[in-house]
């Protein structure tokens, strides 16, 4: 299949583990360090740079304000090296289908990851083969995320990324501002090793979101790196879940296994994330980097 290369501002899916360091080396007993780890995680899960739901949100507006990603002709805009084949249209179903790959290396930093979407363009319910076909302009977008991978490496964290699966609806992409909710619930899945607390710690978790309403802009390929770098901070509105991990740390032959299992929710607005995470306090989210502040 002939592919398009071109440069696509996104990063990876990775869930950075990250609590501050200090000098003890006995696993944390704390219940706090175990909900600043998981709004790690879920903060990682949803950001754009760190490859996770955001982003997804972004490649949901370019497909539904263009038709295609072959379409798309954003230049430079962010480190990643992005290949998209051209998308391939099922007049049977009325779902384009599409594989993109980003990779990303540094003397710091490689990560890498694939992505397998389809959509399709619906007027008021009615299944149409492009965003304009003749004069009908698309109401509705429906967009699946069919399957994922991702690896990220750096000085402190390897994540391995096993699952990720959901679907999404956008309406009102023939406006200034789209709507964007579940079809299915979003799943991602991965594996984490984490060096911190001079200690070794893997988290194996799952992040589920049961519940999203989001407002952004739509998508506009002639100011694309604009509206690209700017979509994190013009998204706003709810997001839900849960988060389940099994926790291990090890130091030598001493080894602990903690677990947690908890809801959370999102709001979102001007670039951050007011999570709370039940029983487990209140963070904040950095929607662009996917870091809890």
């Amino acid at each position: 299949m002939k592919t398009t290369k071109y440069f696509f501002p996104v990063l990876l899916i990775g869930g950075l583990f990250v609590a501050g360091c200090d000098k003890s080396t006995d696993p944390p007993a704390n219940n706090s360090i175990l909900y600043e780890d998981a709004a790690e995680s879920i903060s990682a899960a949803v950001g754009d740079e760190s490859g996770g739901a955001t982003e997804n949100l972004a490649d949901v507006m370019i497909a539904s304000g263009v038709g295609s990603f072959g379409a798309v002709i954003p230049q430079i805009d962010g480190a990643d090296l992005v290949t998209a084949g051209i998308p391939v249209y099922d007049s049977l179903t009325g779902y384009w289908s599409v594989s993109v790959n980003r990779s990303f290396e540094s003397a710091l930093v490689q990560r890498s990851i694939t992505r397998e979407y389809r959509y399709q363009f619906q007027k008021n319910g009615i299944v149409q083969k492009n965003f304009m076909t003749g004069t009908d302009t698309a109401t509705t977008l429906k967009f699946k995320i069919v399957s994922g991978t991702g690896h990220l490496h750096n000085a402190r964290v390897s994540h391995y990324l096993t699952q990720l699966k959901g679907a999404w609806t956008s309406t009102n992409i023939n406006k200034d501002t789209v709507t964007i909710t579940l079809d299915s619930v979003y799943v991602r899945s991965g594996t984490d090793t984490i060096t911190t607390r001079n200690m070794l710690r893997t988290h194996t978790g799952t992040m589920t979101l049961t519940g999203v309403n989001i407002k952004a802009p739509r998508f506009r390929p002639l100011s694309y790196i604009s509206w690209r770098s700017n979509f994190h901070r013009a998204i706003s509105g709810t997001i839900s879940g849960n988060y389940t991990a099994l926790i291990t740390f090890q130091r030598g032959d001493a080894y602990k296994e903690r677990s947690i299992n908890r809801d959370f929710t999102i709001t979102v607005g001007e670039g951050e994330g007011s999570l709370t995470i039940n029983g487990g306090g209140k963070f904040i989210v950095g929607m662009l980097d996917g870091q809890r502040k």
